[in-house]
């Protein structure tokens, strides 16, 4: 009888376990971590909007200097006041090789004597309003690499939503955007 209870316990054991097999498991994602994919998302388009966009940060166009044939102009914000931070926020958001690319491809803003200073020749004449937007996100999936692929949906408070695929990764255990999404 022993054997027989044994034996059938096994058995069940084993459908229970297989039953699984083949099904493509829900992959949870704490609300932890959530909350620090929303914060990189909502980095992201801060800094698509307001800084590596069309806009940039606010400038004081009567101070310029000229390095090299550029024009630079020193930015006076209340959210930057050294290039160290602005630095410091793109690496914490994205890649390591993302966030070089984005601080040098172009070379949009500099450090001159510890101030921050922005090239006028990515200026353009009519800076567009940023309204912050809401989004949602859902997760696609996990990627082989153990990314995740999350589809964002951006809802603008004047109707024109958008949608993109973002890819968050885990880098010296830390969560980062794979990519800088205009």
């Amino acid at each position: 009888m022993k054997k027989l209870t044994a034996i059938l316990l096994s058995v069940l054991l084993l459908i229970g376990v297989c039953s699984g097999c083949g099904n493509t498991k829900d992959v949870y994602i704490g609300e932890g971590k959530m909350t620090v994919i929303r914060s990189l998302i909502s980095t992201n388009d801060f800094l698509a909007n307001e800084v590596f966009g069309e806009n940039h940060l606010p400038v004081d166009a009567s101070e310029t200097l000229t390095r090299d044939t550029r024009t630079l102009a020193p930015v006076v914000s209340d959210i930057f006041s050294s290039y160290a931070e602005l630095e410091n926020l793109v690496y914490t958001t994205y890649t390591e090789d993302v966030a070089k690319r984005l601080l040098s491809e172009p070379e949009k803003y500099v450090e001159i004597d510890g101030k921050l200073y922005f090239d006028l020749h990515y200026s353009v004449q009519q800076k567009t309003e940023y309204a912050r937007r809401d989004f949602e996100t859902e997760l696609k999936k996990v990627n082989d690499d153990g990314s995740y692929t999350f589809k964002v949906k951006f809802i603008n408070p004047k109707g024109l939503d958008t949608t993109a695929k973002m890819n968050v990764t885990e880098a010296d255990g830390t969560l980062r955007l794979c990519d800088f999404y205009n």
